[in-house]
Protein backbone atom coordinates (compact mmCIF):
# COMPACT_ATOMS: atom_id res chain seq x y z
CA UNK A 1 0.00 0.00 0.00
CA UNK A 2 1.41 3.17 -1.18
CA UNK A 3 2.03 5.96 1.91
CA UNK A 4 0.58 8.90 1.99
CA UNK A 5 3.39 11.25 1.56
CA UNK A 6 4.39 9.61 -1.51
CA UNK A 7 0.38 9.79 -2.75
CA UNK A 8 0.65 13.77 -1.73
CA UNK A 9 3.70 14.31 -3.69
CA UNK A 10 2.57 12.75 -6.83
CA UNK A 11 -1.19 14.75 -5.98
CA UNK A 12 1.19 17.82 -6.31
CA UNK A 13 3.32 16.75 -9.55
CA UNK A 14 0.04 16.07 -11.26
CA UNK A 15 -1.16 19.68 -10.64
CA UNK A 16 1.73 21.14 -11.79
CA UNK A 17 1.60 19.38 -14.94
CA UNK A 18 -1.85 20.19 -15.72
CA UNK A 19 -1.06 23.88 -14.60
CA UNK A 20 2.17 23.59 -17.43
CA UNK A 21 -0.10 22.32 -19.83
CA UNK A 22 -2.28 25.37 -19.65
CA UNK A 23 0.47 27.25 -20.76
CA UNK A 24 1.56 24.85 -23.65
CA UNK A 25 -2.06 25.16 -24.99
CA UNK A 26 -1.38 28.55 -24.98
CA UNK A 27 1.85 29.05 -26.52
CA UNK A 28 1.63 26.09 -29.32
CA UNK A 29 2.67 27.32 -32.50
CA UNK A 30 0.04 24.19 -34.17
CA UNK A 31 -3.26 23.03 -33.64
CA UNK A 32 -1.88 19.37 -33.51
CA UNK A 33 0.25 20.31 -30.32
CA UNK A 34 -2.75 22.33 -28.49
CA UNK A 35 -4.41 18.82 -29.08
CA UNK A 36 -1.86 16.83 -27.72
CA UNK A 37 -1.62 19.17 -24.49
CA UNK A 38 -5.08 19.18 -23.90
CA UNK A 39 -5.22 15.58 -23.94
CA UNK A 40 -2.41 15.16 -21.42
CA UNK A 41 -4.19 18.31 -19.48
CA UNK A 42 -7.27 16.00 -19.53
CA UNK A 43 -5.18 13.35 -18.35
CA UNK A 44 -3.67 14.90 -15.53
CA UNK A 45 -6.99 16.21 -14.36
CA UNK A 46 -8.28 12.80 -13.91
CA UNK A 47 -6.00 11.29 -12.09
CA UNK A 48 -5.73 13.76 -9.98
CA UNK A 49 -9.47 13.94 -8.99
CA UNK A 50 -9.20 10.38 -8.66
CA UNK A 51 -5.97 10.52 -6.03
CA UNK A 52 -7.66 13.54 -4.32
CA UNK A 53 -10.61 11.34 -3.49
CA UNK A 54 -8.49 8.61 -2.20
CA UNK A 55 -6.21 10.98 0.31
CA UNK A 56 -9.89 12.13 1.40
CA UNK A 57 -10.88 8.58 2.01
CA UNK A 58 -7.60 8.06 4.46
CA UNK A 59 -8.35 11.49 6.24
CA UNK A 60 -6.22 13.89 4.23
CA UNK A 61 -6.83 17.16 3.01
CA UNK A 62 -4.96 17.48 -0.06
CA UNK A 63 -3.67 20.80 -1.24
CA UNK A 64 -4.74 21.48 -4.67
CA UNK A 65 -2.59 24.67 -4.76
CA UNK A 66 0.62 22.81 -6.66
CA UNK A 67 4.00 23.68 -5.74
CA UNK A 68 6.69 26.11 -6.56
CA UNK A 69 7.21 23.91 -9.54
CA UNK A 70 3.85 25.30 -11.50
CA UNK A 71 5.54 28.40 -11.64
CA UNK A 72 8.98 27.03 -12.86
CA UNK A 73 7.00 25.44 -15.21
CA UNK A 74 4.91 27.84 -17.05
CA UNK A 75 8.22 30.10 -17.08
CA UNK A 76 10.15 27.79 -18.58
CA UNK A 77 7.33 27.05 -21.21
CA UNK A 78 7.04 30.59 -21.50
CA UNK A 79 10.49 31.49 -22.32
CA UNK A 80 10.68 28.85 -24.39
CA UNK A 81 7.65 29.33 -26.37
CA UNK A 82 9.13 33.13 -26.56
CA UNK A 83 12.52 32.25 -27.88
CA UNK A 84 11.87 28.96 -30.34
CA UNK A 85 8.30 28.75 -29.97
CA UNK A 86 6.71 25.62 -28.67
CA UNK A 87 6.62 23.31 -31.81
CA UNK A 88 7.30 19.60 -32.56
CA UNK A 89 11.18 20.28 -31.46
CA UNK A 90 9.92 20.79 -28.01
CA UNK A 91 8.13 17.95 -27.24
CA UNK A 92 11.47 16.35 -25.62
CA UNK A 93 10.88 18.18 -22.72
CA UNK A 94 7.62 17.45 -22.40
CA UNK A 95 8.39 13.42 -22.56
CA UNK A 96 11.05 14.68 -20.35
CA UNK A 97 8.36 15.73 -17.98
CA UNK A 98 6.20 12.88 -18.29
CA UNK A 99 8.88 10.40 -17.61
CA UNK A 100 9.38 12.11 -13.93
CA UNK A 101 5.36 11.56 -13.23
CA UNK A 102 5.50 7.89 -14.18
CA UNK A 103 8.45 7.86 -11.64
CA UNK A 104 6.56 10.08 -9.02
CA UNK A 105 3.97 6.87 -10.03
CA UNK A 106 6.31 4.57 -9.07
CA UNK A 107 7.89 5.70 -5.82
CA UNK A 108 3.61 5.71 -4.88
CA UNK A 109 3.45 2.10 -5.74
CA UNK A 110 7.32 1.26 -4.07
CA UNK A 111 5.59 3.21 -0.66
Amino acid sequence: MADNGSLASLHTALIDASNGYDEAIRDADQPELKAIFGRLKLAHEKAHAELHHLLLARGLKPDDGGSFMSTVHKTIISVRSAVTGLNDEALSAFAEGEERIVEDYNRANRG
